[in-house]
């Protein structure tokens, strides 16, 4: 049956991702130091890594969802700084735009554009993911069909319901799609337990873990998956 669905990963997958989130919160942190000095004269960068930690661990049922997770814990800021309800949601709103801004400020792999616009004629391209990046706001919009996220699954990759709803709404049978990613547990063995084969872009050469399923292919470069692809 021949591939008409191609799924990517995006953090570490189509970009580098530490250092656009050390920059975001660095961002972030300037601006809590310039507009809310009370929040970094009581509080490190660490520490509001720590406190979104242990927030996520209170609110499970929107740990998934990076963006509802973010969005509280400048909730929770606000309200130590005592803002009453109508600053409460400027704070919020403003904060979160800053984030977004950055967050979505990130360097493409040289291998990425190239290689989308070649597999793009030939396949449907989404993207899966658990993060909260916006394609269409980093520019790239316009090389896929449409974007998924844990956020939308109700659940984080490796969780099968990521996958398996995809499978559904595309309508597609598991032969159908394969999924590119670069995390081992979240991105091939999540695409797996959906019967889904999950090609591993592997860039740093890391060795394969091995307690899990090998993938269906290795490649270390992007642009190595349109000819790989080929044959299938």
């Amino acid at each position: 049956m021949p591939i008409k669905l191609l799924t990517f990963d995006l953090d570490d997958t189509l970009w580098p991702n530490m250092a656009t989130i050390q920059c975001t919160e660095e961002s972030l942190y300037q601006w809590f130091e310039q507009r809310h000095p009370e929040i970094t004269q009581q509080y490190s960068i660490n520490d509001l890594r720590e406190k979104r930690l242990k927030l996520a661990e209170r609110h499970q049922h929107i740990a998934h969802d990076l963006t509802a997770l973010r969005k509280k814990s400048f909730s929770e800021l606000s309200r130590e700084l005592g803002y009453n309800p109508e600053q409460e949601q400027q704070f919020i709103q403003d904060a979160f735009e800053l984030y977004a801004r950055e967050r979505n400020k990130v360097s493409l792999y040289d291998d990425v554009i190239p290689t989308l616009q070649i597999l793009k004629p030939r396949y449907r391209l989404g993207t899966v993911s658990n993060g909260n990046a916006d394609i269409y706001r980093i520019g790239l919009g316009q090389l896929f069909d449409f974007s998924w996220s844990a956020a939308d699954a109700g659940q984080q990759k490796p969780h099968p319901i990521v996958f398996n709803t995809l499978l559904e709404l595309e309508q597609l049978t598991t032969d159908e799609i394969i999924h590119i990613g670069d995390d081992p547990v979240t991105d091939i063995m999540g695409a797996q337990q959906s019967g889904i084969r999950a090609v591993w872009l592997n860039r740093n050469h890391l060795p394969w873990p091995e307690a899990l399923n090998s993938p269906f292919l290795e490649i270390d470069q992007l642009n190595q998956l349109p000819a790989l692809l080929e044959p299938l």
